[in-house]
């Protein structure tokens, strides 16, 4: 009976240690565009299709999140060049399926941020927007199609009300036609389907029925101070916080109104407060219950808020204490910080992946790094363009995945619960993919949220992980599809018995496979980059005489419902096939060998589950290695 020294189920990437001392169900330096899935098989990565209509221009996405607003609405957006935009669906019964202009003629160079603060006169969520001036943008997400116009009515699609599209009733009541850049100022109608008392005739303007309505985006000036850039925004129990690159100081608003920032000697609760750290703020975050402001390239500052009961009058006060996170140990950017739960991920300045849980974490070498398994793909990284800061983290199906725009790859970390409730954590190799700013999206068409990335090259959206070619849109040739280079390395295996000759004469392989890949190459490094030889095989997955039975698509079967990373959307393809073959080679004596499965066309599909040599001892000895 052949014996085969097979690794099974891989368990991670790394490159922190030398391919020769690693484990062999490890993936090591070299492999990209590969993923391991649930079962612990490695596989190429699914690629990316586009999403609304094709844009070369070279100007990349700069952020975009999708804001899901306190009504339902699921409000995708991106801002490229100098133009932030949403996509819509279908709005008032009316298909839409485009990115759509909000505001065009913000800065071209500098990162727009957005949070959300809640007007409890509207009854509406608004997101609230600084771009490196010294004003406060605010925008309500109101989106409507025209049905039909008078000289001083607007009649929209639908059945649902202005109001219920979240059309202003009582702050600016001006809108704009999107396709002509018209405001129009409206006195009535927002509890109806027929706007009233509409100023600048909708008929001169040329409004006709299928036109987009959005409420005009409002400029909240000198806010909170003339002259001094925001640069980050964020909300703390409805009260805004926002910093700049430009100076140490944070200011506070007020929990009833985003635009005063003023506070009483004996400050009350709600009102807003002015704090002074020692640097200009990085990334602002909520650690569990508690406000923590990352200032500089090592310091981090918490906030607490008490209440005390002076001369029975209720007030709160607001104190900041410094946290020393060791050198360079503080928050990258605020794109490179994430919330998960109670705990922050984060994106040091070293530059390393950490995670805390409590604040007081942060302090000395705290920070649990855990990015140290991959820590020379994370030192080799461009994280900069420029001198700013370049990265993105977005936390997905119990994965953080990050991007690093200026060499377009995105970096995955793995959260997987399996039978028993162990919790495992590990990392993918990196996947070159074309993605800054990412993003969840719910089209409404009953398949959920799915993954978006967009583009660091030009102002286009990308649904991720999805079919088996890279640069897919609707209705596309086969010939314009681009192929995803993937290249699955593992280490360089001694079979236990470093220092002694070994050889093999057959090499099995297990894993599945579309009959569309022909050309799945397995080389084989006999020692070191090949220096006793490089042998290459083709496995051809059309070959019925290594196919099996069809792959059973079981993806709830695959991982715990409560950790499913990516949901089934690793699932193989539905003409996918188990496949098991076995390799015959000449016996050739070496010291230790490496496997390297890769593709690199459109339209493939492969995994492997197991693979390796029927491996003997060589009756030779290494009489050259003897000195």
């Amino acid at each position: 009976m052949t014996d085969f020294n097979l690794a099974k189920d891989t368990l991670g990437y790394v490159t922190s240690t030398d391919p020769s001392n690693t484990d062999r169900r490890l993936l090591v330096g070299g492999s990209k565009n590969c993923l391991i899935d649930f079962q612990n098989k490695t596989r190429i990565r699914p690629g990316y299709k586009r999403l609304g209509a094709e844009d070369t221009s070279v100007t990349p996405n700069r952020n975009g999140k999708t804001w899901e607003t306190s009504t339902g609405f699921k409000a995708p957006l991106k801002f490229y060049d100098d133009e932030l935009e949403i996509y819509l669906g279908t709005v008032d019964t009316i298909e839409k399926n485009a990115w759509t202009r909000v505001l065009s003629g913000w800065s071209t160079t500098e990162i727009m941020r957005f949070s959300t603060w809640f007007d409890t006169t509207e009854n509406l969520d608004l997101l609230l927007i600084v771009i490196g001036d010294d004003n406060i943008y605010e925008w309500n997400g109101a989106v409507a199609v025209v049905a039909s116009v008078t000289a001083n009515t607007i009649t929209k699609a639908g059945t649902s009300t202005f109001a219920q599209n979240r059309f202003y009733t009582t702050r600016n009541l001006t809108l704009i036609n999107v396709r002509t850049g018209t405001e129009f100022d409206y006195t009535g109608g927002m509890t109806t389907t027929k706007l009233t008392g509409v100023t600048g005739s909708p008929v001169t303007d040329g409004m006709v029925a299928g036109d987009i309505l959005v409420q005009k985006v409002v400029t909240n000036t000198d806010t909170p101070a003339a002259n001094r850039n925001n640069d980050t925004i964020y909300t703390f129990e409805n009260q805004i916080v926002v910093g700049s690159n430009d100076d140490e100081e944070v200011y506070i608003s007020a929990n009833d109104d985003f635009t005063d920032f003023t506070f009483s000697s004996l400050r009350l609760p709600g009102e807003g407060a002015l704090l002074t750290l020692t640097d200009p703020t990085k990334a602002i975050a909520t650690i569990g219950t508690v406000l923590t402001i990352f200032s500089g390239l090592s310091t981090a500052f918490k906030v607490e808020f008490a209440q005390l009961d002076i001369g029975g009058i209720l007030s709160e006060t607001v104190k900041v204490k410094k946290l020393d996170a060791g050198v360079n140990q503080g928050a990258l950017s605020q794109e490179a910080v994430l919330e998960i739960g109670n705990s922050v991920a984060y994106l040091s300045n070293e530059v390393a992946l950490r995670i805390v849980n409590n604040p007081e974490d942060l302090q000395g070498l705290n920070p649990k790094s855990l990015s140290n398994p991959i820590k020379p793909d994370f030192d080799a990284e461009d994280w900069f363009d420029g001198i700013k800061p370049d990265a993105f983290m977005i936390w997905f199906k119990n994965m953080i995945l990050i991007s690093a725009p200026q060499t377009s790859k995105v970096y995955m970390f793995n959260y997987l619960e399996d039978a028993n409730g162990k919790l495992k954590r590990y990392w993918n190799p990196p996947s070159i993919l074309p993605v800054g700013p990412m993003t969840t999206i719910d089209l409404g068409d009953g398949a959920g949220e799915k993954l978006y990335g967009h583009s660091s090259a030009t102002p286009e959206t990308n649904l991720l992980f999805d079919g088996q070619s890279d640069g897919q849109y609707d209705d596309m040739e086969v010939e314009e599809k681009l192929p995803i280079d993937a290249k699955a390395v593992f280490p360089l295996v001694n079979s236990d018995r470093p220092g002694n000759l070994k050889n093999f004469d057959e090499y099995y392989v297990k894993g599945e496979i579309t009959p569309n890949t022909k050309d799945l190459l397995l080389t084989l490094n006999y020692d070191s980059d090949g220096a006793t030889q490089q042998i290459e095989r083709t496995i051809d997955g059309s070959n019925e005489e290594i196919l099996e039975g069809a792959v059973q698509n079981n993806s709830l079967a695959q991982s715990s419902l409560a950790l499913n990373p990516l949901g089934g959307l690793l699932n193989p393809p539905v003409d996918a096939r188990k496949f098991s073959i076995i390799l015959e080679y000449a016996k050739e004596d070496y010291f230790e060998l490496q496997a390297i499965f890769s593709t690199n066309e459109v339209d493939r599909f492969w995994n492997i589950l197991f693979h390796g040599p029927n491996t003997e001892l060589s009756r030779r000895k290494p009489i050259n290695k003897k000195f």
